[in-house]
């Protein structure tokens, strides 16, 4: 990827050539003190990428983003600051991130992964505004937006129709057979009676996407089953996969968009709808987002932030009472900070929980820490 890097001080230009080239993903293809040679260089070269201070003299580095994204919609525009109070203003750009200095290599890891997904995703040839101007969100109650307006829900006539299009969108960019169709829905017909069935159920699934199937939404045919394939719509479970694989380490520089992802798990993946084939899918979700949680968690105790640590872990036991590493970790923050009476009250929450839900008491690890807990309470 061809890249220009734009800032007023050289030594700040040198730093983030050197970390980019340590990446091995892009070519320095100029850096400027001068935003204005910089600004020719991009507007005359084929470039992928600008690396833009905020702050440059003569020319504003948000004013200079606006000239170069009305000349070249299609560019991709990284900030660098010491502020972060510009984010806000940078993804109102259609920037396509910022990062703080001094530029670390794991948060321009998660830059690059950035720039691949949306490459990838086709979008090369638009700006990350049209990328994220559709999308779908499936934690939760499936939703489809364009911009902030929600579409209407989608009125589907029969359930069978409703869970083959959520099938078909669970396995998305892959071929599913008739064959595979048939025996999830109607194991028990006649072949001769539920091929006309699933063909019908198909046919009201093409005329539940005909507003989105110009250029979004695609269901194919193929020589065996239907492909679903979607273009240019941002999927916040597309998203959420994308971070986990990255295994983005946890830092000052990265701890925002680990918050940020965090908050895309609204609710459980397909809220709602009781499928069987989505439970696996569920669950992996349900123990990516604890794990996430958790180890956020920690990693705001070791920073001595309690508060944000404490708001982290009631969240993941609100959610998953019978999640009892995070209750252990729960009880362990509020005695630390004090909340003495909190330690009692959850305890007693988890034993009443555990007996009613699994009849079980709570691990020996959780016994074994309250019980000491007691015994140092009762000495002091």
């Amino acid at each position: 990827m061809k890249a220009i890097l734009i800032d007023d001080e050289e030594l700040a230009l040198k730093y983030l050539e050197h970390q980019l080239l340590m990446l091995g993903d892009f070519e320095i293809a100029g850096k400027y003190t001068d935003p204005l040679q910089g600004k020719q260089t991009v507007e005359e070269t084929d470039i992928d990428i600008v690396f833009l201070d905020i702050h440059i003299p003569e020319l504003n580095g948000i004013e200079l983003a606006e000239m170069l994204l009305e000349r070249k919609p299609c560019l991709q525009v990284v900030f660098v600051t010491a502020y972060d109070e510009y984010a806000i203003k940078a993804f109102e750009l259609n920037a396509l991130d910022y990062v703080l200095k001094p530029v670390h290599l794991d948060r321009l890891r998660l830059t690059v992964q950035r720039l691949n997904s949306y490459r990838k995703a086709g979008m090369a040839a638009s700006s990350t505004a049209q990328f994220k101007n559709w999308k779908i969100l499936m934690f939760d109650d499936f939703r489809i937006y364009e911009g902030t307006q929600e579409h209407a829900p989608l009125q589907w006539r029969t359930a069978k129709a409703q869970e083959i299009f959520y099938y078909l969108l669970h396995h998305r960019g892959k071929v599913v057979s008739k064959a595979t169709l048939i025996e999830l829905l109607w194991a028990d017909f006649d072949l001769n009676r539920a091929y006309p069935q699933l063909y019908t159920a198909v046919y009201h699934i093409r005329r539940m996407l005909e507003p989105f199937s110009r250029d979004r939404i695609l269901l194919q045919n193929t020589a065996d089953g239907y492909l679903l394939k979607l273009e240019g719509i941002y999927l916040d479970v597309d998203e959420f996969d994308r971070f986990v694989k990255a295994g983005l380490e946890l830092s000052k520089d990265t701890v925002s968009e680990y918050e940020r992802i965090l908050k895309l798990f609204k609710s459980e993946y397909l809220e709602g709808y009781d499928y069987v084939w989505a439970e696996l899918e569920r669950q992996r979700f349900q123990l990516q987002w604890i794990r996430l949680k958790q180890n956020l968690v920690h990693w705001y105790v070791e920073s001595e932030e309690l508060e944000q640590a404490f708001k982290h872990i009631e969240h993941v036991c609100t959610r998953y009472p019978l999640e009892e590493q995070a209750q252990l970790l729960y009880l362990q923050i509020c005695d630390r900070m004090g909340f003495h009476f909190l330690v009692q009250r959850q305890y007693a929450l988890l034993e009443a929980v555990m007996e009613a839900e699994l009849s079980e008491k709570p691990n020996q690890e959780i016994v074994k820490w309250y019980k000491n807990w007691e015994k140092k309470r009762q000495k002091g």
